[in-house]
């Protein structure tokens, strides 16, 4: 948490990848009776102040995502739900399933996330789209790849994902479960919301191009017609942008 602190760029993204509850990010412990405590509490959510904070972490668009903002973060892109059962499908003693077909599909599903979360993530760093863009994005790429996976044959699953499902047990239980997260995915997806600005767009996109040889002047007038610019509301960070291109 001290780390938070002690940036120095005036405005930042921030990429939260852990536990969280309503009202806090959480960390866990060594202690099997109590598996999680508080890393970052609503009382320092000023650390995220003109910061835009896109948190994969469980249910902290509750109030936590809320009091960011209020605190003073453009924006905050989370989810108002639990993720666990998405990456967790444990065995199922009803239907037979075995640990290690479960065990294989979470790893399928986890590798999923990851990838499509970093290339959702990148062009939202790389081009001048905003936070609404890249939680219609991330969304779309998840759902596209999770319905791919019923196209794939047991050989193509255990290459791509480095599992290793057999034959009898792809056809006994991994249509099932694969449905089983579709589903669970196509509830969540809607609870990834935005608080505070959603036109924000991210600063560093303007050194990206100036590498590619993009012209000021170029990038001035792509800038100045930007939809989501012209939208945002936070004064001081579109200041903050023309004089990032005027460098």
């Amino acid at each position: 948490m001290g780390l938070l602190h002690t940036r120095t760029k005036k405005f930042d993204n921030v990429l939260l990848m852990a536990h969280g509850s309503s009202n806090a990010i959480l960390t866990t412990t060594h202690n099997p009776s109590h598996q999680y405590t508080t890393y970052i509490t609503a009382d320092e959510a000023d650390a995220f102040i003109n910061d835009f904070v896109f948190a994969i972490s469980c249910s902290t668009a509750n109030e936590f995502g809320q009091t960011c903002v209020n605190k003073g973060a453009i924006a905050y892109l989370g989810y108002q739900v639990n993720l666990g059962p998405l990456f967790y499908s444990f065995p199922d003693d009803k239907y037979g399933i075995p640990k290690s077909v479960s065990t294989a599909v979470d790893t399928i599903i986890k590798h999923i996330f990851i990838e499509e979360l970093s290339c959702a993530y990148e062009e939202f760093l790389t081009t001048p789209i905003n936070v609404n863009v890249l939680r219609e994005q991330f969304s779309f790429l998840l759902e596209r790849k999770f319905a791919e996976l019923s196209n794939m044959n047991v050989q193509q699953l255990n290459e791509e994902y480095n599992v290793r499902l057999s034959e009898n047990y792809h056809k006994k239980f991994f249509v099932t479960l694969t449905l089983q997260a579709l589903s669970y995915l196509n509830d969540i997806l809607p609870r990834l919301v935005c608080i505070g600005d959603g036109n924000y767009i991210s600063s560093s996109y303007i050194a990206y191009e100036k590498e590619k040889g993009v012209s000021q002047e170029k990038l001035a007038e792509e800038l100045e017609s930007n939809t989501a610019f012209k939208k945002l509301l936070h004064t001081p960070y579109k200041q903050y942008l023309r004089e990032l291109v005027a460098l």
